[in-house]
């Protein structure tokens, strides 16, 4: 009888089951298919690649080696990126002053006056300017929101990442939401502005 595979999901659970059985050509097949994707996690995490390219190896070679305690109650992704997350704050725990700039001081200088941020958003530059508002962020934000809206994880799935409760994750999304709101908001009107 053979399984059809429909997602990435199931792929990377047949490659796991594999990987946990010391399977390399299965574990670089699994790593083929996510690694680009725990970078990018991890790189909106931090702002060094370097630093982004080392914690996705790590976290890629600590899959290897625990490929056997996977339990099967999230996605393969939802642990995996759990891990990565993991390894990002031990690394920015190892190095504090890696401080990220927060945007709570924008929302007090918006004015009623100011055109909806995301209304403006359909213009050409609305990419660059997310991203930028994005960075801004806080940590635990970015992650809410990269998690929401880059890797499509529903609330439970964020918050079993996160390791928090699905209130606090809905919480930190409208919190991020409006920033991002307030901070685009702002750069618009700076543009404007001769």
């Amino acid at each position: 009888m053979s399984i059809k595979i429909t997602s990435v999901d199931d792929r990377a659970r047949a490659l796991l089951d594999l990987v946990a059985a010391g399977n390399q050509s299965a574990y670089e097949e699994l790593y083929r298919l996510l690694s680009r994707r725990v970078y990018a996690f991890v790189r909106r995490m931090i702002e060094n690649a370097e630093s982004a390219d080392e914690i996705m190896v790590d976290t890629m070679y600590e899959v290897w080696r625990t490929a056997g305690r996977y339990r099967g109650d999230s996605r393969v992704t939802t642990w995996i990126l759990g891990i990565a997350r993991n390894k990002v704050l031990m690394a920015m725990r190892s190095k504090p002053n890696a401080w990220h700039e927060d945007i709570d001081d924008f929302a007090d200088i918006i004015d009623s006056e100011v055109p909806d941020g995301f209304a403006l958003l359909a213009q050409k530059q609305t990419r660059e300017l997310i991203q930028r508002c994005i960075e801004r962020l806080s940590e635990k934000h970015r992650e809410c929101i990269h998690l929401t809206h880059f890797e499509d994880m529903s609330m439970p799935e964020i918050a079993a990442v996160l390791e928090i409760p699905e209130g606090t994750v809905k919480s930190r999304l409208s919190h991020a939401r409006t920033q991002l709101a307030a901070c685009v908001s702002v750069m618009l009107q700076r543009a404007a502005t001769p």
